[in-house]
């Protein structure tokens, strides 16, 4: 095969290994870093909900605002400052509850007392929206993370 293009050679070449890099999911991606990511995402987001009842469908909402169109990125979490503005603040984000974005920020503050550094806001993001959907009487599935 012959590139004519010669940009597109690195660009080939780094597509054929992006199976070989790609971060592989897990159920137990926290177990050595942060053993009670689970029980601290558990604990925080369901006292949000029980003083919150609506907290669980702002979660969920949210979570699909960020996952369901481009990947898990957290994204949706970070806010606009005098130079951006963000993807929180487009106008088809408007309406998402502040009640999901209180959620994943206590679930995340909590993380950050007892790991620092290491979980990722979208994998709390996931987790804060699997624990709220089980809350609510939804069905429960296996989390990926990492």
């Amino acid at each position: 095969m012959t590139y004519t293009n010669p940009t597109m050679f690195p660009l080939f070449l780094s597509l054929s290994f992006f199976p070989l890099i790609q971060a592989q999911l897990t159920t137990n991606y926290y177990q050595k870093t942060c053993p009670k990511f689970y029980d601290i995402v558990r604990k925080a987001v369901t006292d949000k909900q029980l003083s919150t009842p609506t907290t669980a469908g702002a979660t969920l909402r949210l979570f699909f605002h960020d996952c369901m169109v481009g990947g898990c990125d957290a994204s949706v979490l970070v806010t606009s400052d005098s130079f951006n503005k963000a993807e929180r603040d487009a106008a088809v984000n408007l309406p998402l509850s502040g009640d999901g974005f209180d959620a994943v920020a206590r679930a995340k503050g909590a993380l950050e007392l007892e790991c620092p550094g290491i979980a990722s806001c979208a994998d709390t993001l996931a987790a804060a929206a699997h624990n709220l959907v089980i809350a609510a009487g939804g069905p429960a599935f296996e989390l990926r993370l990492g």
